[in-house]
């Protein structure tokens, strides 16, 4: 057994001497041939457990034949990672008589690192017909996944790169202005320093072109920090109709200094959010108002509940600004350096509203402020009423619409009583799946901020099924989805994935490691609800 180069006896394989028939391998040529390919060969027994394996089995295994005699290759090699579904098909074609055909699958190594292969399986049959041994055949994929990974990875590097190089470009445009009436002004000082009236207003313009660049080079950076999620999130009741007076009593000098009149009116919503986001947003869309609005106009501010369940709003609306973006495309107005369509703004009657200027990086942050809390920024223009901006976002009190019923499910969808358990580190997300399931007091909700209070729940409670984010801040949903497939006690539990990580490899790859579902961030509801419709409960303990 300890001689991976003996083959178990069996029939000869030569022809009888005087043979007219081509001559075959013996056993010895054979066993030689499979010890020098770089493929791992096994020969198994009816049962299809191991009985003989090449050298190459371990180096490509870690397992020596000692380690691997008398067992299958599913029970030797599965893992987390491995396909059940595809392991399924092998046995069901095996079982029918069928050979497989290198067919790519995920397995483990001894030390259990996983790794990709193509598996081969061919039944061989004995003198009675019958199959009593199997050859299969494991060609090594880890050069050819490495391949495919760098390249992919290049292609990702070279997009990044390119954005980055957009960005860059897009920024240096931005800062050429306040740099040009930086250096112009220094150099007309630099000829004529002896006039000190003039003098004294040529320095005035430049601190305030410095100021203009300072603010812009924050403005990159906030946005910079938006769009890599690293911005927190603390969601609390925020009363929309405050917060909204705070922003407009800011730019009070500003709205006077362009003969602008706000007002602000409607009911007080308290929504579930941010307060220092909310007004930086409203701030943001005051500030564009009243930058783009008409002389001797008025920009309005109301603060309401939507007609849909559960969210409030607070729209900003000015007059003038008709013509900012020729052909409707009202979304540019998000796209930093291209808002007002690229043209400028209506000039300005005082230079202390040019700090309202940053080229259209403020809309682009707001915008993504409003995403992070859970909600949407939105823009309208109409020929006549000027620009409207929506901000929607979650109400803290989600039930409490005139237009709802309390504690009414949505239509159609009946859930049965579950115990779920949520693992998710944003306040948002956990409000938004709170709310969801308080229309369902048969379902008993937990929710956990991180991937090892997550783990625990699920080992101790054993849930009907569980909600789980990938990207957590201590650690990978995937892993706790290995984790748990790797436990006989938490194998069967079902796992869905929530990520915002849209990319098909990623999804492939969580389903892969043993997630039942994943779901792309904004979670389609009702979606989620049909899939928990067809959980069966488990027996309340």
């Amino acid at each position: 057994m300890s001689d991976s180069s003996t083959i178990p006896p069996q029939a000869p394989l030569a022809p009888p001497t005087g043979s007219t028939r081509p001559a075959h391998a013996t056993n010895q040529e054979l066993a030689l041939m499979a010890d020098r390919i770089t493929d791992a060969v096994l020969v198994c027994d009816a049962q299809r457990c191991i009985r003989w394996a090449n050298p190459a089995f371990t180096r490509l295994t870690g397992y020596t034949l000692e380690d691997a005699y008398g067992r299958q290759v599913e029970e030797l090699l599965s893992g987390p990672q491995t396909d059940a579904e595809a392991v399924r098909r092998i046995n069901q074609w095996i079982s029918q008589g069928e050979g497989v055909e290198r067919v790519a699958m995920c397995q483990h190594h001894k030390d259990g690192e996983a790794f990709w292969v193509e598996r081969t399986v061919q039944p061989l049959p004995g003198p009675d017909g019958s199959v009593d041994r199997y050859i299969e055949i494991l060609t090594d994929l880890r050069a050819q996944r490495w391949a495919q990974t760098e390249h992919h990875s290049r292609l990702e590097a070279e997009v990044a790169l390119a954005r980055r190089t957009t960005f860059l470009g897009q920024l240096s445009l931005g800062m050429r202005g306040p740099l040009n009436t930086i250096v112009g002004f220094s150099q007309l000082l630099d000829m004529d320093i002896q006039a000190a009236p003039d003098a004294r207003r040529q320095v005035a313009n430049i601190q305030q072109a410095a100021q203009q660049l300072i603010h812009l080079l924050d403005k990159a950076v906030k946005l910079a920090n938006a769009e890599d999620r690293s911005l927190p999130v603390h969601a609390q009741r925020v009363n929309l109709l405050a917060v909204s007076k705070e922003a407009s009593h800011s730019l009070e000098a500003a709205a006077r200094e362009r003969r602008v009149t706000l007002v602000i009116e409607g009911d007080a919503p308290t929504a579930w959010a941010d307060p220092v986001h909310v007004r930086d947003v409203v701030t943001q869309l005051l500030r564009f108002a009243i930058s783009h609005c008409l002389p001797d106009k008025t920009v309005w501010v109301a603060c309401r509940h939507s007609p849909d369940h559960g969210r409030a709003l607070i729209e900003v609306n000015h007059q003038g600004g008709d013509g900012l973006l020729p052909g409707g495309d009202a979304n540019r107005l998000f796209e930093p350096f291209t808002a007002s369509g690229g043209q400028k703004a209506p000039a300005r009657q005082s230079p202390g509203l040019d700090e309202l200027d940053d080229h259209g990086m403020g809309l682009a942050i707001a915008q993504r402020l409003a995403e992070l809390m859970n909600g949407s920024l939105g823009v309208s223009t109409a020929l006549g009423k000027g620009v409207m901006f929506t901000l929607n976002l979650p109400l803290a009190d989600r039930l409490a619409t005139p237009a709802a019923t309390p504690n009414s499910p949505p239509a159609g969808i009946e859930l049965p009583p579950l115990r779920i358990i949520h693992v998710e580190d944003n306040a948002l997300n956990r409000s938004l799946v709170e709310a969801l399931f308080a229309a369902y007091p048969q379902v008993q909700l937990s929710s956990f901020p991180t991937a090892s209070q997550g783990l625990a729940a699920i080992q101790g409670e054993m849930p009907d099924v569980a909600l789980v984010d990938i990207n957590l801040p201590d650690g990978s949903g995937l892993d706790l989805c290995r984790t748990l497939r790797a436990s006989p006690l938490t194998r069967r539990v079902p796992l869905i994935a929530l990520s915002g990580d849209a990319l098909p490899d990623h999804i492939a790859r969580a389903l892969q490691a043993g997630f039942n579902h994943y779901l792309v961030k904004p979670i389609q509801l009702q979606r989620l609800l049909g899939i928990l419709a067809g959980i069966p409960a488990n027996p309340p303990r």
